[in-house]
């Protein structure tokens, strides 16, 4: 999908792109539910533990968020992209599911620029945000 397209395709854009706030909504449901994973993972395996072992937690917070984000974005949405109405593609191929290697990227880049990566997707013609432009992927809205 290209520049070119856009202007050759008449479209709702409110319709095929997602709004920022249902992104940030999917994103928050994905947080607290990487939160209980590493609730009961942690309880689990290392109940037996003294001590706060706060770099251990956070370790393992990122290793499940490593884990789950590109995981299930792979295979058609993260539990919160799909609660929102939300489905992940490749840019070039919008009917295409992006590829393992370009889910773990868009991960690792959303990771590393946080909220930074949301800031231009308002004037962005295809909304897409920093980590979905760097992992050549794009955010629409699925069919209802």
């Amino acid at each position: 999908m290209t520049a070119k397209d856009l202007d050759s395709i008449e479209f709702d854009e409110e319709k095929i792109f997602p709004s920022i706030v249902s992104r940030i909504q999917a994103l928050f449901v994905d947080f607290w539910i990487i939160i209980g994973l590493v609730v009961l993972f942690r309880s689990f395996v290392f109940s037996h533990m003294d001590g706060a072992l706060v770099g251990l937690k956070i370790a393992l917070f990122f290793s499940v968020a490593l884990l789950y984000d590109p995981l299930l974005t792979r295979s058609g949405g993260t539990i919160g992209q799909r609660t929102m109405g939300i489905k992940i593609r490749s840019f070039d191929d919008p009917h295409r599911k992006i590829t393992l290697t370009q889910a773990y990227f868009r991960s690792i880049m959303k990771i590393l620029l946080g909220w930074i990566s949301f800031l231009n997707v308002s004037l962005d013609p295809f909304k897409r945000a920093m980590h979905d432009k760097a992992s050549g992927s794009v955010v629409l809205q699925s069919k209802a």
